[in-house]
């Protein structure tokens, strides 16, 4: 586990370029040469991949190291081996929403219950089982289970550093429960190469057990093919290109390999493009582009956010920009190789380690002569346990994840501050992999920006600004994005004229959906529904809509189809059964009708339309008991509902 790395990593960039120079603003890390020609022939797609343990059969020395790092460990089987957590706590309890969640083990089963409590009653119960854990268990560990195939996040956390469960990052402002999808763009980062099932969002043909080998070094088949056949590389005098090797690229490809999951933000993809398209020794830029938002306070960085604080560091920035060559040099560039060894855990490594990395170059013999050793006090030196990092990269918690510490791998002199301050006002988003986004990639950033994280209309105003100075090169799924965002649904009809629906990708044909639908077009609705349902036929929010709007055409035999096929893969989506009640209303079987919109609130028992319905029907059965406690009840979690508390009203009238 105290292996030595090699003798070229023992020369540390110059650091006194970050405690000493002007700090740099956020700026654009990897600024790659368009020119590079790789030379690694297992980039191209027709490649494949081989699995870890094929890697495994002749680099067993690598993989039992790494298998113990965090990204060996990022993912796994709900078992109580890779479970970090511990089980005898109080319940974590929301108190905006009123659910408590309590974690135990059914047998070899890890399952998380949700109630709530009047008095000491148990008034609702949920329970599910945990099939997948994500996180190493160095921060944190967060659960996943499965609904028909669709993978779902479970809203409860545990963290590792202050040994406590409580809801999941996010959660504690918009508590969505068993319902956060976890897509593509998730698992391609805290996994192998997971593959989606086609026409699905988040169901997936494969999901591997962690990261694995081909994550940093490209698909092993070419590679694996030619060691087979005894084509066979002296690789201390010369590079196998048959495999990408990291330390071999050039210093903004190596960080591009990093920062592809290192690097949290909003992350655009270029057209045409998907998030595992993206192969070690490729420009991260020519797939998807990563946006970040400037904030008043510099300072404020989050969990994920590695790669864009090193590259505010002055000796990051200075040891890096403007050089173009075509190999890593650790005598003359900074990237995270230069203390990190991805074949072992940080946990495994000294602290000695990283402190050489500064004392290599900040020395009285440094041959810089710019270089001076440490200017501190020997005496405070001594008192300070972690040496070099514990001063200029101190640890700080973060604002995107609660209850966690990490370091701040912006180094810099040390200034007292808490570098997780609250971070202002968000003023502007920039490219952190690229200095030089297209109008068109920026438009898509602000517009997904408002969509995903901040619902501003500052966002929205800078997209109309940039289509209105470049209105040839935004893309008219953006325009219909950002007329949808915007609520605009005749803008949406009006810029959809010359959309071709047949060849149109499901997101764009659901926005024109949604906004012929708001307009009263539901003919023309249900044409576009139909488009994005057949897209993506195993996403069943597209086909829930899709069989509402032909159950409002009286289409009932073509939605009774659909529900049908959708229920069976996802047995437990909400929207499905509120469709399932609606259309067995309208034919007229009363016990199905209850079955379906009680299922739905046993899944969620605040489903506004589902107890706004229930009370309609019951209502009509002459049950006006039933169908004021439904009305209370829709009204108690929804006190913003004129319809609810209309219901209430009307209802105690006439069951007084």
């Amino acid at each position: 586990m105290k292996r030595r790395w090699p003798i070229w990593l023992s020369f540390a960039l110059p650091l006194f370029w970050a405690l000493w120079a002007c700090w740099p603003e956020a700026t654009p890390l990897a600024e790659s040469s368009s020119t590079y020609d790789s030379p690694f022939r297992n980039i191209h797609d027709s490649v494949h991949y081989v699995g870890m343990e094929t890697c495994k059969g002749c680099h067993s020395d690598k993989h039992s190291t790494f298998v113990h790092t965090g990204m060996g460990e990022s993912f796994g089987l709900a078992t109580a081996q890779k479970s970090s957590a511990k089980f005898q706590q109080e319940a974590v309890y929301d108190p905006k929403r009123n659910f408590y969640y309590w974690p135990f083990w059914s047998g070899d089963s890890l399952r998380i219950l949700e109630f709530r409590l009047k008095g000491r009653d148990t008034i609702y119960k949920r329970m599910e089982t945990i099939r997948y854990i994500i996180g190493s268990g160095q921060h944190t560990n967060s659960h996943f289970w499965v609904d028909g195939n669709t993978l779902y996040q479970a809203p409860l956390t545990y963290y590792t550093q202050e040994g406590k469960w409580d809801l999941p990052p996010g959660y504690e402002s918009v508590n969505t429960r068993f319902q956060r999808k976890i897509d593509l763009e998730c698992m391609s980062c805290h996994n192998a190469m997971p593959q989606l099932k086609s026409g699905s969002v988040n169901a997936f043909e494969t999901l591997p057990l962690g990261i694995d080998c081909e994550r940093c070094h490209g698909p092993g088949e070419l590679h694996v093919r030619e060691k087979q056949s005894g084509l066979l590389v002296d690789t201390r005098k010369e590079a196998d290109y048959s495999i990408v090797n990291p330390k071999r690229l050039p210093w903004s490809l190596q960080v591009d390999i990093c920062q592809r999951c290192h690097l949290q933000g909003n992350n655009v993809l270029k057209p045409g493009k998907n998030f595992d398209d993206f192969r070690p020794g490729m420009r991260l830029s020519d797939v998807f582009e990563v946006y970040m938002p400037r904030y008043a306070n510099a300072d404020y960085f989050v969990m994920a956010g590695h790669a864009e604080r090193l590259a505010m560091s002055a000796c990051f920035v200075k040891s890096n920009k403007g050089i173009q060559t075509e190999t890593y040099n650790a005598q003359t560039h900074l990237t995270c190789i230069n203390c990190h060894n991805p074949h072992v855990s940080v946990k495994e490594t000294r602290i000695e380690w990283f402190n050489q990395q500064c004392s290599g170059c900040h020395n009285p013999q440094s041959q810089r002569s710019e270089l001076l050793n440490c200017s501190e006090s020997l005496k405070k030196r001594q008192l300070e346990p972690k040496g070099c990092t514990g001063c200029h990269m101190p640890a700080s918690d973060t604002r995107d994840i609660p209850h966690v510490t990490v370091h701040d791998h912006r180094i810099q002199r040390p200034t007292g501050k808490n570098a997780a301050l609250p971070s202002g006002e968000a003023l502007d988003l920039y490219a952190v992999n690229n200095p030089n986004p297209s109008p068109a990639m920026l438009a898509k950033a602000y517009v997904s920006w408002f969509e995903k994280f901040e619902a501003q209309p500052r966002w929205l105003q800078k997209a109309d600004s940039l289509i209105a100075l470049y209105p040839e090169q935004i893309e008219l799924s953006t325009r219909i994005q950002l007329a949808y965002m915007q609520s605009n649904p005749q803008k949406v009809r009006e810029l959809s004229q010359s959309l071709d629906l047949e060849s149109c990708e499901a997101w764009t044909a659901y926005r024109l959906a949604k906004s012929l639908d708001q307009l009263g077009q539901l003919d023309q609705a249900i044409l576009a529904y139909k488009r994005a349902y057949e897209q993506l036929p195993l996403y069943s929010d597209f086909g829930a809509e899709y069989a509402n709007a032909l159950i409002r055409d009286k289409k009932l035999d073509a939605a009774q189809a659909v529900l049908n096929t959708l229920i069976r893969q996802q047995p437990k989506n909400e929207w499905l059964w509120l469709n399932k009640g609606l259309l067995a209303s309208l034919q007229n079987r009363s016990t199905e009708t209850v079955q379906a919109w009680n299922t739905l609130l046993s899944l969620n028992p605040d489903h506004l339309q589902g107890h706004l319905f229930l009370s309609e029907w019951y209502e009509k059965q002459g049950k006006l008991g039933a169908a004021l406690i439904h009305a209370e009840a829709a009204f108690a979690s929804h006190p913003n509902s004129s319809e609810a508390e209309n219901r209430v009203i009307r209802l105690r009238q006439l069951n007084p």
